[in-house]
């Protein structure tokens, strides 16, 4: 006879083990009935960030890694919004320079990653990001761009503006103002060659209407130009030589560092030696002036940003010369302009997520973005007071390039008209790159 109470299994009687089989069950319906409270997660929010640290325009995203770091630094205990505190995560990419990769990189970001606000700089990049985030409804905000680069090839008008992207740099009009400003009281002949590069950037600048033909006409300048030149050339000897011909004592154009190194090279050559060089874009880095040597002593350059700026980061405190110096020693690297023109954007992202009521919400956060107007460590931006939609001017000085005994170089403003909260640290001299 089968006796349940007196037959084991595992050392327990089968009345047992089924007792323990029966609590488990009933303890298992409690369970579904009565579950446990839920933890709920920290909200997150993401900032997607496009730049081109490799290809032709690395040099401006060569403070990246560095930037970063100390943003995410700032934000390791997430961001306190409307009661509630959010962790940020950055997603970046590297554009390469192109601007296929940054198209689909903007695209990557909105779809795949479900970025709450992307920001982006490079003359390669903003158009197509701004593009991908305009379709979308993704409140964007690019940089380092004149803002005609940046909106008319997005097909927008001043007067209009756009719905969810904006831009912060300066206009053609700036840059010519501050090369002109700089040049008007230096006793030259008012001749200058130009040289500009065929390409968008290149074209907005020698454009007769709203480029250097046209305010240098009104200005009582003779202008020399034999036409555009290909990006990457090697040969400049037709420029030059029309240059030395007509007398230009001054000289200007786009062109890129090692393009310009090329021009200065054959310009000693051709006996082409100008009062006044200014080249735009060639001269922004350290390393661009110091490949030149003694030559390069002199020469003049548009300012976006130095350690001598006299405004201080919403996000760390710290001055401009203290991010520059810290800069220097984290990375052994000599600062650049970029560095505090990218610092500037992430302080105006991070503002725009902490002032919206919602920053989930693209509109509430392009809502912040249309409505700003702050001091960065680049300066005053401002979006809501400006007269063309979705733009905040960037303001620049002017300044040469001054060799030091070390053979190293130091920029040194000269020129404040167009941002007279930038102290003057030297005047203009003509007598400096005479003397190579």
């Amino acid at each position: 006879m089968n006796d349940f109470s007196s037959t084991k299994s595992g050392g327990l009687t089968r009345r047992e083990l089924l007792g323990v089989t029966a609590t488990g069950l009933v303890a298992g319906a409690a369970t579904s009935l009565f579950p446990a409270p839920a933890i709920a997660a920290e909200p997150v929010l993401r900032i997607g960030y496009i730049s081109p640290v490799t290809g032709a325009l690395a040099p401006f995203a060569e403070a990246d890694n560095f930037l970063i770091a100390k943003v995410r630094e700032t934000l390791k205990n997430g961001l306190a919004i409307g009661g509630k505190t959010y962790q940020v995560e950055i997603r970046e990419i590297d554009d390469q320079s192109n601007s296929d990769r940054s198209a689909t990189s903007a695209s990557q970001l909105i779809n795949g990653d479900g970025v709450n606000l992307m920001l982006a700089q490079g003359a390669l990049t903003n158009v197509s990001v701004a593009s991908q985030c305009e379709v979308s409804g993704i409140p964007c905000i690019t940089t380092m761009d004149p803002w005609q680069g940046w909106m008319f090839p997005l097909k927008g008008k001043p007067d209009v503006g756009f719905s969810y992207v904006n831009h912060f740099f300066w206009g053609i009009e700036d840059i010519i103002s501050t090369y002109v400003g700089m040049w008007n009281d230096l006793g030259t002949n008012r001749v200058v060659g130009t040289a500009w590069s065929n390409d968008p950037p290149g074209k907005v600048f020698a454009n007769p209407d709203i480029g250097f033909p046209a305010t240098l006409g009104l200005n009582k300048y003779k202008v020399v130009d034999v036409g555009e030149f290909q990006p990457g050339a090697d040969d400049f000897s037709a420029q030059i030589v029309a240059f030395r011909d007509a007398g230009a004592e001054i000289v200007t154009g786009l062109f890129s560092p090692p393009e310009w190194a090329v021009f200065w090279r054959q310009a000693q050559q051709l006996g082409f030696k100008p009062k006044v060089a200014t080249p735009a874009k060639a001269l922004l880095f350290p390393s661009g002036i110091e490949t030149l040597g003694k030559t390069g002593d002199g020469m003049s350059t548009e300012i976006w940003w130095t350690p001598n700026y006299p405004f201080k980061s919403t996000l760390t405190g710290q001055t401009a010369g203290e991010l520059a110096a810290d800069y220097t020693n984290t990375t052994g690297k000599r600062w650049t302009q970029p560095i505090g023109v990218v610092h500037a954007l992430w302080e105006l992202g991070i503002n725009a997520l902490k002032n919206a009521a919602d920053p989930t919400d693209p509109d509430s956060v392009q809502d912040v973005i249309r409505n700003t107007k702050m001091t960065t460590i680049a300066g005053d931006i401002d979006w809501k007071n400006s007269p063309i939609k979705n733009v905040a001017k960037l303001k620049i000085a002017g300044g040469q390039w001054r060799l030091k005994p070390d053979g190293t170089y130091d920029l040194m403003v000269t020129y404040n008209k167009n941002a007279p909260e930038v102290p003057i640290q030297a005047e203009f001299s003509l007598d400096l790159g005479r003397k190579a």
